[in-house]
């Protein structure tokens, strides 16, 4: 019964693709974007992953209005709140596949953002990559998308367990200020040590998530920028390999303000073996960041 269900699925999508043309340049800041048979959508229900994961990849992922008809579909399943945190998942896969792959699909949008646009023109695709859900940002003149975690709390969170809305509003906060790029950090200390706190915070508040490897990783990301640095934002000086004064005090200061934390007993174990070589870097920094941040064995014990 379930294969008749996405046979009838794929033909409502054949019969809303051939009654209007093609938009395979969806998405211009002029606002051309076609519109889909709603109506006819919002009747479909789903309740299973394997039927979504199956009307997902029907979708073109050319198209912004793929984005419209999965996230009707979503909203539109008939399933408990675990499940629907499921099929949410898989619906951002689909968007990160789309943000990838939507940039090289369309040569004509590639071209224009190529081509040293002014900085309204630039705005105004922000703005329209933004009405669909997705992030335009550039590093180093190449463009890219990426789904936007405030637009789909906003959207989607409702349908959502506890644990995911607030794994969104993380990460919301986050997009915000990027954390690092080609090696350097953008963000102050101070912000860095927060993100750990609010990532422990979260890993022990929802132990059993559907993305909690995501979360340890994330974390264990910002922890270990925090304790040894990036390579084009040091915490050891690059003639002496001392620790900097700057970056003990940083250290000293997040154990006292966040007492409580496993983070805390981690930073208290690296300053104490840093302290016994005299604050100099010394392969057992290596050795402590791979065995106390990156395992999984210790992200595990956060829990």
């Amino acid at each position: 019964m379930r294969y008749i269900s996405i046979l009838l699925i794929i033909t409502v999508f054949i019969a809303c693709n051939t009654s209007q043309p093609n938009v395979k340049n969806a998405g211009s800041a002029s606002g051309t974007d076609q519109k889909i048979d709603s109506q006819r959508i919002a009747q479909i229900k789903i309740s299973t992953t394997v039927d979504f994961r199956q009307v997902l990849d029907t979708l073109d992922s050319g198209d912004l209005m793929s984005l419209e008809v999965a996230g009707i579909l979503l909203k539109n399943c008939a399933a408990d709140s675990l499940t629907k945190d499921s099929l949410f998942l898989i619906f951002n896969d689909f968007m990160n596949h789309l943000s990838g792959s939507y940039l090289e699909n369309n040569e004509n949008i590639t071209t224009q953002l190529n081509n040293s646009p002014s900085l309204q023109n630039i705005l105004a695709w922000k703005r329209m990559f933004a009405d669909h859900g997705l992030l335009l940002y550039s590093v180093e003149g190449s463009y890219f998308l990426e789904p936007r975690s405030s637009f789909l709390l906003e959207k989607y969170g409702f349908m959502l367990t506890r644990g995911y809305r607030e794994f969104l509003a993380i990460e919301s906060t986050d997009q915000l200020k990027p954390f690092a790029s080609e090696g350097r950090m953008l963000i102050p200390t101070d912000s860095l040590a927060l993100r750990i706190v609010i990532w422990e915070k979260f890993i022990t508040q929802f132990p059993g998530f559907l993305l909690i490897k995501s979360a340890k990783d994330r974390y264990a990301q910002y922890l270990g920028a925090f304790l040894a640095g990036m390579d084009h934002s040091r915490v050891f000086d690059p003639e002496t390999s001392v620790l900097s004064d700057s970056a003990r005090t940083n250290l000293e200061m997040f154990i006292t303000k966040n007492p409580q934390t496993h983070s805390a007993e981690t930073v208290k174990s690296y300053l104490e073996l840093l302290r016994s070589a005299n604050y100099n870097y010394t392969e057992k920094v290596d050795s402590f960041l791979i065995q106390k941040v990156f395992s999984e064995e210790v992200a595990d014990q956060i829990n």
